[in-house]
């Protein structure tokens, strides 16, 4: 018996249909650039149990006429090539020849097609490798794909089908890249009779984008475009401000089809590098057109990779472009005013919800010129009460010091409103003097006048067994560039990393919570609409619970909307809709499914890094005086979540080698 054998025609097609029809979504996607193809304006998708039961494409394209209809259920029968020379010229979306038979070997497979000069339309059915006669049918001009049972026949593939809200999850983002490459064609996707999507003919890509996604992202995007070097680019760049936790924000298209390119994702890392920062990834939308003769697109066989005739033009082509782009756009963080009339700064951009988040922030009900205004006095006030304190009796400051610029701003006596340039130092005081205070001293004092001012601490603190340091007494700690605190330790010094040393300390304190229950949460007085990727709204479905126990309460608002009930009372208002993305967008993110406690430990990581001061963030010297209490009564509060240190020793020995004094 020959050891090579030609295998049967079912046998190909269900390998070739391996390659091809990976998930229903893959079914959609070949339908669809089928009709593409036809030169349809319209299209219809209807799915049913995530594709599972039913997919059906309908479109008002071309049609076929009876002998095409028998042809097109055969291996490697295409219209879209008739020579060698095509497949250096192509033009079409698809053209392998293998979609139809494919799906036809693993599903039941109906097909009704009608060329708009013809009288009846034909039907042709197929399942597995049984293909039944033509038969005279009615239908509108264009061509409908019924696919019911997909993977019938081969219970290996379907058992790794997911959920059907997950395979709906795939679809849907599936058609957003179909219509976001064909802003021009209407667009109208169903699940088990309701509707997704109706995605009205748009004039260009960011109507698409509003549509998909929301006006606010659309309305921020950057426009560019450049035509040189025979290479055609044309796009939408988002704001650093409006970047995401994962990648799934950035769409490359060629030609009209979605790809995944490594040339062009490294040229926009590249642009945006410096503008963002490295954890996150910037939302784009560009677009390639190109002599299909310098490009091939035949490398993989769904056609989401090509290969260059030379790809460093690519690559410094679409740097130029944004680089340029980016240098002639101000792209610093917007404040948009909120529903209460006060100005909420935009998601990267929010200010500290403060050290206590699980209580109300004192400043919420401010405006940011309100809050600079009051910081500012605070400033004034501070360097007087130094150099009253310092200075002796009779003693006044220099000309033009910082104590009269204060007074002269005070008093409106022609003076300087301008806040002086305050540098940070221990004056050379002897000890004793009343200069020689630290911030606790003085906070100490201003709490005898203000009794709010007496406990700095959440209710319930206590300080940690053995008092804050020698004589009971917490050692000076001062913020270096409002990003570190600096204190003494016994042997040298400890810089602190403020925003690192916070997220621990909300992280241990949310899984506690969530350990004895959930989260404390804050029902929303007005719902708040989120908008997402279409195929995140199912995740709130299958998540529910986990966002439940973070003190979330969601619910779907349409096909790409989500609206927020409530949300946990640490997060300030401004932070909750970055919070629900970034979440989504890590959930889809993972690359293999995950326990339950390893997705509630990301979303608590997130969420203390989400209500966490940051670096820039002023701190009072109450505020400083309960973090560095706090930091001893945490576990592991060396790291962050992440693994980030939140604290650097320098011993006596190190500087003084830094000194030359060894």
């Amino acid at each position: 018996m020959p050891s090579i054998q030609v295998l049967p025609d079912l046998l190909v097609n269900k390998i070739a249909a391996g390659e091809v029809v990976e998930r229903p979504a893959s079914v959609v996607k070949e339908l669809i650039e089928n009709s593409l193809d036809s030169g349809a304006h319209r299209i219809e998708i209807a799915i049913e149990e995530g594709g599972r039961k039913l997919t059906r494409v309908v479109d008002d394209g071309s049609g076929m006429d009876a002998e095409d209809l028998a042809r097109c259920v055969l291996p490697h029968a295409t219209s879209k090539i008739r020579g060698e020379s095509d497949l250096f010229a192509i033009r079409t979306m698809g053209f392998r020849g293998e979609a139809l038979p494919s799906i036809g070997s693993v599903s039941q497979l109906r097909v009704v097609s009608r060329r708009p000069d013809a009288h009846e339309a034909h039907e042709i059915r197929m399942a597995g490798d049984r293909v039944e006669p033509i038969i005279a049918a009615s239908g509108p001009p264009g061509t409908t794909v019924e696919v019911r049972e997909l993977f019938f026949n081969v219970p290996a593939r379907q058992k790794f089908l997911r959920t059907a809200q997950t395979e709906m999850g795939h679809i849907t983002e599936q058609v957003a890249r179909i219509a976001l490459a064909h802003p021009g064609i209407e667009f109208r996707l169903t699940h088990n009779g309701r509707l997704i999507h109706h995605l009205r003919p748009a004039g260009q890509v960011r109507s698409r984008v509003a549509d998909l996604y929301g006006a606010e992202l659309a309305d921020s995007l950057l426009e560019f475009a450049r035509d040189e070097r025979g290479l055609k680019i044309h796009g939408y760049a988002g704001r650093p401000a409006d970047s995401r936790s994962s990648g799934k924000w950035q769409y490359i298209f060629l030609n009209g089809r979605y790809i995944h390119d490594r040339f062009v994702s490294a040229a926009a890392r590249e642009a945006y590098r410096g503008l963002m920062e490295a954890n996150r990834y910037p939302v784009f939308f560009i677009a390639l057109e190109v002599d299909p003769a310098a490009v091939d697109v035949n490398v993989h066989p769904t056609k989401s990779e090509v290969r260059w005739q030379d790809s460093n033009v690519v690559y410094s082509q679409v740097l130029s472009v944004l680089r340029d782009r980016f240098l002639n756009a101000n792209l610093t963080p917007q404040y948009r005013p909120d529903a209460g009339g006060r100005q909420a700064p935009s998601p990267s951009a929010a200010p500290a919800t403060g050290l206590h988040a699980l209580s109300p922030d004192p400043s919420d009900s401010m405006t940011q010129d309100e809050l600079d205004a009051d910081r500012r006095r605070e400033v004034r006030q501070s360097v007087a009460e130094f150099y009253k304190r310092s200075l002796p009796a009779g003693h006044l400051p220099p000309p033009g010091g910082p104590a009269s610029t204060g007074a002269s701003a005070e008093s409106g006596s022609g003076g300087s409103r301008h806040s002086p340039m305050v540098r940070t130092s221990w004056p050379s005081t002897p000890a004793g003097h009343p200069a020689a205070t630290t911030a606790g001293d003085r906070e100490t004092e201003s709490a005898a006048a203000d009794p709010q001012l007496a406990s700095p601490h959440p209710p319930g603190w206590n300080p940690p067994v053995g008092g804050l340091g020698p004589a009971n007494r917490a050692p000076r700690v001062i913020q270096v560039h409002r990003a570190f605190l600096v204190t003494e330790s016994d042997d040298g010094l400890t810089i602190i990393d403020q925003h690192a040393l916070h997220e621990r300390i909300l992280y241990e304190k949310i899984s506690e919570q969530i350990s004895r229950g959930s989260l404390e949460s804050q029902r929303l007085l007005l719902p708040e609409t989120v908008n997402v990727a279409p195929d995140h709204v199912a995740l709130i479905e299958s998540h529910g619970e986990l966002f439940g126990q973070l003190g979330f309460e969601l619910s779907p608002y349409g096909p790409s909307t989500i609206a927020v009930h409530a949300a946990p009372s640490l997060l300030s208002p401004e932070r909750v809709a970055d919070f629900v993305r970034d979440a989504l967008d890590r959930l889809v993110a993972r690359d293999a499914p995950a326990s339950g406690e390893m997705l509630m430990n990301d979303l608590i990581a997130m969420c203390a890094c989400k209500a966490a001061v940051k670096a820039g963030d002023p701190l009072s010297p109450a505020e400083i005086e309960s973090l560095m209490a706090q930091r001893h009564l945490v576990d592991r509060s060396t790291n962050c979540p992440h693994g980030r240190p939140t604290s650097l020793n320098l011993t006596l020995g190190d500087l003084e080698k830094q000194f030359k004094r060894t």
